[in-house]
């Protein structure tokens, strides 16, 4: 469950120092593809540590 919260926050961290930016410079298409596989990252990363529980 650590290793969840910790992959979760290091995403975060990650959101919160490029969206700003993003949104600043008006980027919304790059925004929105940032975001997507930023998703699918963590969704991803979720898995694989679900996965090493089993």
């Amino acid at each position: 469950m650590l290793k969840i919260l910790l992959m979760i926050l290091i995403f975060g961290v990650i959101f919160a120092g490029e969206i700003p930016q993003l949104v600043r410079k008006g980027e919304m298409k790059e925004l929105v593809v940032f975001s997507l596989l930023a998703l699918i990252g963590l969704a991803l990363s979720i898995l694989m540590v679900v996965r090493s529980f089993i």
